[in-house]
Protein backbone atom coordinates (compact mmCIF):
# COMPACT_ATOMS: atom_id res chain seq x y z
CA UNK A 1 0.00 0.00 0.00
CA UNK A 2 2.45 2.38 0.98
CA UNK A 3 4.81 1.73 -2.01
CA UNK A 4 1.89 1.55 -4.40
CA UNK A 5 1.07 5.63 -3.24
CA UNK A 6 4.58 6.68 -3.89
CA UNK A 7 4.37 5.29 -7.34
CA UNK A 8 1.49 6.82 -7.73
CA UNK A 9 2.59 10.17 -6.83
CA UNK A 10 6.19 9.43 -9.19
CA UNK A 11 3.69 8.65 -12.01
CA UNK A 12 1.96 11.66 -11.84
CA UNK A 13 4.94 14.02 -12.11
CA UNK A 14 3.39 16.04 -14.65
CA UNK A 15 1.43 17.45 -12.37
CA UNK A 16 3.64 17.71 -9.70
CA UNK A 17 2.74 21.08 -8.23
CA UNK A 18 -0.61 19.04 -7.29
CA UNK A 19 1.21 16.26 -6.08
CA UNK A 20 2.99 17.90 -4.11
CA UNK A 21 -0.09 19.99 -2.78
CA UNK A 22 -1.96 16.90 -1.84
CA UNK A 23 1.09 15.40 -0.10
CA UNK A 24 1.24 18.76 1.93
CA UNK A 25 -2.36 18.28 3.20
CA UNK A 26 -1.86 14.81 3.71
CA UNK A 27 0.83 15.16 5.94
CA UNK A 28 0.08 17.78 8.16
CA UNK A 29 -3.39 16.25 8.23
CA UNK A 30 -2.26 13.01 9.08
CA UNK A 31 0.11 13.94 11.86
CA UNK A 32 -3.18 16.12 13.94
CA UNK A 33 -5.83 12.97 12.80
CA UNK A 34 -3.61 9.75 13.30
CA UNK A 35 0.30 10.40 14.95
CA UNK A 36 -0.45 12.82 18.02
CA UNK A 37 -3.88 11.26 18.84
CA UNK A 38 -1.84 7.92 18.30
CA UNK A 39 0.47 9.36 20.89
CA UNK A 40 -2.17 10.29 23.29
CA UNK A 41 -3.86 6.87 23.38
CA UNK A 42 -0.18 4.89 24.19
CA UNK A 43 0.24 7.91 26.83
CA UNK A 44 -3.42 6.92 28.25
CA UNK A 45 -2.90 3.50 27.98
CA UNK A 46 0.70 3.30 29.33
CA UNK A 47 -0.65 4.99 32.60
CA UNK A 48 2.14 6.98 32.55
CA UNK A 49 2.07 10.11 35.30
CA UNK A 50 3.63 12.17 32.36
CA UNK A 51 0.92 14.84 31.28
CA UNK A 52 -0.27 15.69 27.85
CA UNK A 53 0.82 18.63 27.91
CA UNK A 54 5.11 16.68 27.16
CA UNK A 55 3.81 15.06 24.26
CA UNK A 56 2.56 18.27 22.60
CA UNK A 57 5.63 19.85 24.07
CA UNK A 58 8.05 17.20 22.17
CA UNK A 59 6.02 17.90 18.97
CA UNK A 60 6.36 22.12 19.10
CA UNK A 61 10.14 20.57 20.22
CA UNK A 62 10.47 18.73 16.61
CA UNK A 63 8.72 20.78 14.57
CA UNK A 64 11.25 23.90 16.29
CA UNK A 65 14.46 21.69 16.11
CA UNK A 66 14.02 21.19 12.43
CA UNK A 67 13.50 24.80 11.78
CA UNK A 68 16.26 26.11 14.07
CA UNK A 69 18.20 23.30 12.03
CA UNK A 70 17.36 24.50 8.68
CA UNK A 71 17.85 28.35 9.70
CA UNK A 72 21.24 28.06 10.80
CA UNK A 73 22.60 26.24 8.00
CA UNK A 74 20.92 28.22 5.43
CA UNK A 75 22.48 31.55 7.28
CA UNK A 76 25.69 30.01 7.29
CA UNK A 77 25.71 29.07 3.43
CA UNK A 78 23.12 31.86 2.24
CA UNK A 79 25.39 32.60 -0.44
CA UNK A 80 26.39 29.41 -1.77
CA UNK A 81 23.80 27.72 -3.62
CA UNK A 82 25.04 24.43 -3.67
CA UNK A 83 24.95 24.88 0.28
CA UNK A 84 21.55 25.50 0.15
CA UNK A 85 20.53 22.43 -2.41
CA UNK A 86 22.50 19.53 -0.16
CA UNK A 87 20.40 21.00 2.98
CA UNK A 88 17.24 21.05 1.06
CA UNK A 89 18.26 17.27 0.26
CA UNK A 90 19.11 16.53 3.92
CA UNK A 91 15.88 18.16 5.54
CA UNK A 92 13.88 16.12 2.94
CA UNK A 93 15.67 13.16 3.95
CA UNK A 94 15.15 13.70 7.35
CA UNK A 95 11.72 14.27 6.92
CA UNK A 96 11.45 11.03 4.80
CA UNK A 97 13.22 9.18 7.54
CA UNK A 98 10.80 10.25 10.22
CA UNK A 99 8.17 8.63 8.20
CA UNK A 100 9.62 6.05 7.73
CA UNK A 101 9.92 5.75 11.43
CA UNK A 102 6.13 5.93 11.92
CA UNK A 103 5.67 3.57 9.82
CA UNK A 104 8.11 0.92 11.80
CA UNK A 105 5.63 2.08 14.78
CA UNK A 106 2.75 1.20 13.22
CA UNK A 107 4.10 -2.05 12.77
CA UNK A 108 5.38 -2.34 16.22
CA UNK A 109 1.59 -1.63 16.93
CA UNK A 110 0.13 -4.12 14.68
CA UNK A 111 2.53 -6.76 16.33
CA UNK A 112 1.56 -5.68 19.87
CA UNK A 113 -2.38 -5.83 18.67
CA UNK A 114 -1.92 -9.63 17.55
CA UNK A 115 -0.59 -10.20 20.74
CA UNK A 116 -3.40 -8.89 22.72
CA UNK A 117 -5.49 -11.24 19.88
CA UNK A 118 -6.47 -11.96 16.32
CA UNK A 119 -9.24 -9.81 16.12
CA UNK A 120 -7.67 -6.76 17.78
CA UNK A 121 -4.84 -7.54 15.39
CA UNK A 122 -6.52 -7.83 12.27
CA UNK A 123 -8.80 -4.05 13.41
CA UNK A 124 -5.26 -2.58 13.61
CA UNK A 125 -3.47 -4.06 10.72
CA UNK A 126 -6.79 -2.61 8.38
CA UNK A 127 -6.25 0.59 10.49
CA UNK A 128 -2.99 1.25 9.28
CA UNK A 129 -3.36 0.02 5.96
CA UNK A 130 -5.83 2.09 5.27
CA UNK A 131 -3.38 5.28 5.51
CA UNK A 132 -0.20 3.86 4.28
CA UNK A 133 -0.81 5.30 0.59
CA UNK A 134 -0.76 8.70 2.31
CA UNK A 135 2.36 7.77 3.93
CA UNK A 136 3.88 6.60 0.61
CA UNK A 137 2.68 9.85 -1.28
CA UNK A 138 3.97 11.93 1.42
CA UNK A 139 7.32 10.33 1.28
CA UNK A 140 7.72 10.99 -2.37
CA UNK A 141 6.29 14.34 -1.85
CA UNK A 142 9.22 15.09 0.51
CA UNK A 143 11.72 13.81 -1.17
CA UNK A 144 10.82 15.27 -4.66
CA UNK A 145 9.91 19.13 -3.32
CA UNK A 146 13.65 18.55 -2.10
CA UNK A 147 15.27 17.85 -4.94
CA UNK A 148 16.17 14.26 -5.03
CA UNK A 149 16.82 11.83 -7.68
CA UNK A 150 14.32 9.43 -8.70
CA UNK A 151 16.62 6.50 -7.82
CA UNK A 152 16.58 8.07 -4.37
CA UNK A 153 13.19 8.41 -4.07
CA UNK A 154 12.52 4.89 -4.75
CA UNK A 155 14.88 3.79 -2.19
CA UNK A 156 13.06 6.08 0.51
CA UNK A 157 10.15 4.53 -0.70
CA UNK A 158 11.39 1.24 -0.04
CA UNK A 159 12.54 1.32 3.38
CA UNK A 160 9.14 3.19 4.28
CA UNK A 161 6.81 0.54 2.64
CA UNK A 162 9.18 -2.40 4.30
CA UNK A 163 9.55 -0.25 7.53
CA UNK A 164 6.12 -2.05 9.26
CA UNK A 165 7.11 -5.49 8.43
CA UNK A 166 10.57 -4.81 10.33
CA UNK A 167 8.44 -3.15 12.98
CA UNK A 168 6.38 -5.77 13.19
CA UNK A 169 9.12 -8.56 13.73
CA UNK A 170 11.28 -6.37 15.95
CA UNK A 171 8.22 -6.06 18.29
CA UNK A 172 8.52 -9.57 19.24
CA UNK A 173 11.81 -9.25 20.19
CA UNK A 174 12.18 -5.78 22.23
CA UNK A 175 10.04 -3.78 24.42
CA UNK A 176 9.79 0.25 23.71
CA UNK A 177 8.69 1.64 26.66
CA UNK A 178 5.57 3.03 25.63
CA UNK A 179 5.86 6.49 26.79
CA UNK A 180 9.25 6.55 25.25
CA UNK A 181 7.57 5.43 22.39
CA UNK A 182 4.51 8.04 22.71
CA UNK A 183 7.07 10.89 22.90
CA UNK A 184 9.24 9.90 19.93
CA UNK A 185 5.89 9.78 18.08
CA UNK A 186 4.76 13.51 19.19
CA UNK A 187 7.98 14.26 17.58
CA UNK A 188 7.90 13.13 14.89
CA UNK A 189 3.84 15.19 14.35
CA UNK A 190 5.71 18.18 14.93
CA UNK A 191 8.25 17.26 12.07
CA UNK A 192 5.45 16.37 9.77
CA UNK A 193 4.13 19.92 10.43
CA UNK A 194 7.26 21.26 9.82
CA UNK A 195 7.38 19.61 6.24
CA UNK A 196 4.08 19.80 5.06
CA UNK A 197 3.63 23.52 5.98
CA UNK A 198 7.42 25.19 5.14
CA UNK A 199 8.46 21.78 2.51
CA UNK A 200 5.72 20.69 0.43
CA UNK A 201 3.60 23.93 0.53
CA UNK A 202 6.28 25.98 -0.74
CA UNK A 203 7.15 23.32 -3.52
CA UNK A 204 3.92 22.72 -4.41
CA UNK A 205 3.74 26.70 -5.67
CA UNK A 206 6.85 26.66 -6.91
CA UNK A 207 6.13 24.31 -9.11
CA UNK A 208 3.03 25.25 -10.59
CA UNK A 209 0.84 28.14 -9.97
CA UNK A 210 -2.51 26.64 -10.62
CA UNK A 211 -5.51 27.77 -9.16
CA UNK A 212 -6.32 24.15 -7.97
CA UNK A 213 -3.38 23.59 -5.76
CA UNK A 214 -5.64 24.73 -2.68
CA UNK A 215 -8.48 21.77 -3.49
CA UNK A 216 -5.70 19.57 -4.06
CA UNK A 217 -4.37 19.88 -0.57
CA UNK A 218 -7.91 19.94 1.11
CA UNK A 219 -7.81 16.75 -0.68
CA UNK A 220 -5.04 15.33 0.92
CA UNK A 221 -6.28 16.68 4.39
CA UNK A 222 -9.98 15.38 3.30
CA UNK A 223 -8.68 12.03 2.15
CA UNK A 224 -7.05 11.22 6.19
CA UNK A 225 -9.56 11.99 7.51
CA UNK A 226 -12.04 9.47 5.81
CA UNK A 227 -9.54 7.41 6.34
CA UNK A 228 -9.59 7.92 9.75
CA UNK A 229 -12.78 8.15 10.03
CA UNK A 230 -13.31 4.47 8.09
CA UNK A 231 -10.73 3.12 10.90
CA UNK A 232 -12.67 3.68 13.75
Amino acid sequence: MTFGGGLIALRLEAYRGMVLAFCAGALVSGALLNVIPEALDLLEASESRLPHQHLLFACGLGFLVFYLFEHAVHHRHAHDERSVDNLRQKVGTWGALGIGIHSFFDGVAIGGAFQAGNEMGWLVAVAVMVHKIADGASSVGVMLSTRHSVPQVIAVLSATAIAPLIGTTVQSAFVIPTPLLALILGWFSGVFLYLGATCLLPAAHEAGHSRWLPIMTLSGAAIIYIAHSLAE
